[in-house]
């Protein structure tokens, strides 16, 4: 009996004197920044870059970065105008914004990133931007038509990078760029800009 309670206590010892787990063994922290980069040759050439951020050793290291093609605007010079409302691409800074699977508006349905709102340098606030394409709920493309379908991607023979302010791409890019958030970022939340953010540049 005193035998057993000997090694008992030598275990309890062992235990107790064994160092914790190191922090690092904790699943380290992400952070994505996506960039929409305006072309102001051709607003409907732009870029949106998405750039991946794992923390490592205490510093932020890019770990993974893709970019598509995008528009943004009407065409002409007032589509680089960003203080005219449904007319000109989005001012530039930064921006919270929200990622949806299958928004449902009354235009943009599907997969969408709803953005906050935004003042350009006149002081006058952009209202209801987003980054989407043109489908319809459920991501599906609704049936070719005459004219001009928000809810079809007809690229080219319509110019659908065209938007009214916000920022359009292709539903294959859009859909790539969603798969890409998910990895580490879900649908509905509206991270702080430290973890997620638009930037939009000039």
């Amino acid at each position: 009996m005193k035998r057993w309670l000997a090694v008992l206590l030598l275990l309890g010892s062992v235990l107790l004197a064994a160092p914790a787990a190191p922090a690092s063994s904790a699943t380290p922290p992400w952070k994505a920044v996506v960039t929409f980069d305006k072309n102001p040759h051709n607003q409907f050439y732009s870029r949106v870059i998405w750039r991946l951020y794992q923390r490592q050793a205490g510093a932020w290291k890019l770990v993974q970065t893709k970019s598509w093609r995008a528009g943004s605007g009407l065409p002409g010079k007032v589509g680089r105008n960003s203080c005219a409302t449904s007319k000109g691409w989005l001012p530039n800074g930064t921006y919270q914004m929200r990622q949806y699977d299958n928004y449902h508006g009354n235009v943009i349905k599907g997969r969408a990133f709803r953005l906050d709102d935004k003042a350009c340098s006149s002081g006058h606030v952009r209202h209801d931007l987003f980054i989407h394409t043109e489908q319809g709920a459920g991501n599906r493309q609704c049936t070719d038509r005459k004219g001009d379908q928000p809810c079809r991607w007809e690229y080219p023979r319509i110019n659908d990078y065209k938007s009214y302010g916000c920022i359009k791409m292709a539903p294959r890019d859009l859909a790539e760029l969603v798969r890409l958030y998910h990895q580490h970022f879900g649908a509905g939340v509206r991270y702080p800009k430290g973890r997620v953010v638009l930037r939009v540049i000039s």
